[in-house]
C-alpha cells in the first residue's frame, strides 16, 4: 500500500521535475484455489516492457529523455536559431552609426563653343580630374551627425584668359549637424536599435519557454508510457488469475462438483482478459512512438529501433501548496507574462518614436572649410594676350594653403521646417497610444490568467492527492473482497460470477490507482510549470 512521508518543505521542489522516491510495491494478497495463485503481486515500477517488443532494451531515465529532447527535437533546434538572426538584426542595427567612407574620381571633358570675345577662345576644351573622399557618421547619442571631406581637382583649358593652367583646387571641409526638437532623443535609427535589442531578449525568452514546453511534453509522455507498461502487467496479472480460475473450475468438473455449463463464466473472462491485455499493448506501442518522435531527430538514430524502458518510479508524496505565493512567483517569472512586458516596452519606444517626429525640425549646422590653389601662375600682357610663366606650382600649393590657414570658411545655420497641419503626425501619435494601451491591458489579462491558472494548478494538486488515497483506500477493499469471495468459492458459498466480478474490480481498482499516482505526479509538475519555477534541465 501506498506510504505517505511527512510533508517535505517547498525548497526541496523548487526548480525539479521529479524527486527521485521509491513509491513502495502495491502487493495484493496471494489465495490459492487447489494450489493454484489467482491473486499474485503487482509492484509499481517492476515492469518491464514486453519480453517480443522487438528491439534492444533501453533503459532511460526522465531526465535522460529530456535532454535527449532538448539535443535533438527538431522543432527545438529550429527555434535554436531565433536568438542569433535577432542578433544579426542587432548588428545590422549598429551599423547606421558606424562611420561611412566614400571616395569619388571623375573625369570631364568639356568642350564649348564661344559667343563672346570675353569667352577666352573660339572653342574653348576644358578638362577636369577630380578626386574626393569622404567619412560621416551618425551619433548614437543627440541624434547628431559629423562629416569630414577632402576634395581635390586639377582643371587643364586652352581658354586664352587662364592665370593658373593646370590648375589644382583643394578644399578639406568638417560639419556637425544637431537636432535641436524633433530627431534630438531619439529619432527611428534610435529606435530601431532599441527594438531589436528588445526584440533579442524576446527572442531569448520564448527560447526558454518553447525548451520547457519540449520537457513538458517529454514529462507527459515519459509517464504515459510508464503508465501503459504497468498497465501491461497488471492485465498480465488478470489474465494468469482468470486462466487459474478456469482450470480450478476444470478440476472441479472433473471431481464431479461443478457441472461443465459452469465452466462459461470462467472462458469469457479468461477471453476478456486477453483482449484487455492486447488493448494495453497496442496502447503501448502508440506512446512508446509518441516519445521517441520527441527525441530523436530522425529515424537514424538508435533510439528508433530500441525498446523504452522508463526506469524513474512514480513518486508520491505530501506536498503543500501555498497558492498565493505561487501567483506572486508567477506574475515575476513567468516567460509568457515577460514577453508581454517587453513587448510593452515596444510599444513604448514605438509611443516615443512617434512623439518626437511630431516636433518641429530645428536643426543647428555649423561648417569649417580650408581651401588652397595651386599650379603654374602665368600673366598676360593686355587682355588675352601671351602668356608669361611667373610662378612655378602644383598640388602640393593647394596643400600647403591649406595647411597654413590661408583661405579659411566658418559657417554657422539654423534650419527649421514644419509641416502644415500635421494630421499624420497626429494620427501616427494615437494610433502609438492605442497599441501601448492596448498591451497594458493584454498584460493585466494575461495576469488574471495566470492567477487563475496557478490556483487551479493548486488545487488540482490538493485533488490528485486525494484521489490516491481514495483509489488506494478502493483498492485494499478490492483486494479484501477478492480474498473473500475466494474463501467462500473454495467451501462452495460463492459462485464463479461472484468470483470473476471481484477479480474484475480488483483490477480496474488497480489501474485506477496507477492512473491516480501518475496523475498526482503530473499535477505537481503542472503545478511548478505554472508557477514559473526554473527548471534544471
Amino acid at each position: 500500500m501506498f506510504r505517505c512521508p511527512s510533508p517535505c518543505s517547498n525548497a526541496l521542489w523548487m526548480g525539479r521535475w521529479l524527486p527521485l522516491f521509491i513509491l513502495p510495491g502495491i502487493i495484493l494478497p496471494a489465495q490459492h484455489l487447489d494450489g493454484q495463485d489467482v491473486a499474485g503481486t503487482w509492484e509499481v515500477g517492476r515492469a518491464l516492457p514486453p519480453d517480443d517488443a522487438g528491439g534492444p532494451l533501453r533503459n532511460l531515465s526522465l531526465r535522460e529523455a529530456i535532454a535527449l529532447a532538448l539535443q535533438n527535437n527538431l522543432g527545438l533546434r529550429s527555434s535554436q536559431l531565433n536568438p542569433e538572426i535577432q542578433a544579426l538584426g542587432i548588428s545590422q542595427a549598429e551599423a547606421a552609426f558606424r562611420p561611412v567612407f566614400s571616395t569619388t574620381l571623375g573625369l570631364n571633358n568639356a568642350k564649348t563653343q564661344s559667343t563672346s570675345q570675353l569667352d577666352g577662345g573660339a572653342r574653348i576644351t576644358t578638362e577636369r580630374n577630380t578626386f574626393n573622399m569622404g567619412l560621416g557618421q551618425a551619433l548614437p547619442w543627440g541624434g547628431g551627425r559629423i562629416g569630414a571631406n577632402f576634395n581635390n581637382a586639377r582643371t587643364a583649358t586652352d581658354n586664352i584668359f587662364a592665370t593658373r593652367n593646370p590648375s589644382y583646387n583643394s578644399i578639406l571641409s568638417l560639419s556637425y549637424t544637431q537636432p535641436l526638437l524633433a530627431g534630438r532623443r531619439t529619432d527611428s535609427q534610435r529606435n530601431a536599435l532599441s527594438t531589436q535589442r528588445l526584440q533579442q531578449r524576446i527572442s531569448e525568452i520564448q527560447l526558454r519557454a518553447e525548451s520547457e514546453a519540449v520537457a513538458t511534453q517529454v514529462r507527459t509522455a515519459y509517464w504515459s508510457l510508464r503508465s501503459q507498461i504497468e498497465q501491461i502487467a497488471i492485465q498480465v496479472q488478470n489474465l494468469a488469475q482468470a486462466n487459474a480460475l478456469l482450470e480450478n473450475n476444470r478440476a472441479r468438473v472433473r471431481a464431479g462438483t461443478m457441472v461443465e455449463l459452469d465452466l462459461a463464466q470462467a472462458e469469457v473472462q479468461v477471453a476478456n482478459a486477453e483482449q484487455a491485455l492486447l488493448n494495453a499493448r497496442i496502447q503501448w506501442q502508440g506512446q512508446e512512438l509518441a516519445l521517441k518522435r520527441i527525441l530523436i531527430s530522425g529515424t537514424e538514430d538508435p533510439l528508433w529501433t530500441q525498446t523504452l524502458n522508463p526506469t524513474d518510479l512514480p513518486s508520491f508524496e505530501t506536498r503543500e501548496v501555498e497558492i498565493r505565493s505561487a501567483v506572486v512567483q508567477a506574475l515575476e517569472q513567468r516567460m509568457d507574462l515577460q514577453q508581454q512586458r517587453q513587448a510593452r516596452d515596444v510599444a513604448a519606444l514605438n509611443l516615443e518614436a512617434t512623439r518626437e517626429s511630431r516636433l518641429p525640425d530645428l536643426s543647428l549646422t555649423a561648417g569649417y572649410s580650408l581651401q588652397g590653389v595651386g599650379g603654374d601662375l602665368y600673366a598676360r600682357s593686355g587682355l588675352g594676350g601671351e602668356p608669361q610663366l611667373l610662378q612655378p606650382g602644383g598640388f602640393r600649393d593647394g596643400l600647403d594653403a591649406i595647411r597654413n590657414l590661408d583661405v579659411p570658411t566658418l559657417n554657422v545655420a539654423l534650419n527649421f521646417s514644419y509641416p502644415l497641419g500635421m494630421q499624420a503626425g497626429r494620427a501616427n501619435l494615437e494610433r502609438a497610444r492605442l497599441q501601448l494601451r492596448q498591451t497594458d491591458l493584454a498584460i493585466q489579462s494575461q495576469e488574471l490568467a495566470i492567477e487563475a491558472e496557478v490556483t487551479n494548478a493548486g488545487l488540482a494538486v490538493n485533488n490528485a492527492f486525494l484521489q490516491v488515497e481514495a483509489a488506494r483506500k478502493s483498492r485494499e477493499a478490492a483486494e479484501r473482497s477478492l480474498e473473500a469471495e475466494l474463501i467462500r468459492f473454495g467451501v462452495g458459498v460463492a459462485t464463479n460470477f461472484q468470483v470473476v466480478s471481484a477479480q474484475d474490480a480488483m483490477t480496474a481498482a488497480r489501474l485506477a490507482e496507477l492512473r491516480a499516482v501518475i496523475g498526482y505526479v503530473n499535477a505537481v509538475a503542472e503545478f511548478d510549470r505554472v508557477r514559473g519555477a526554473t527548471l534544471a534541465f
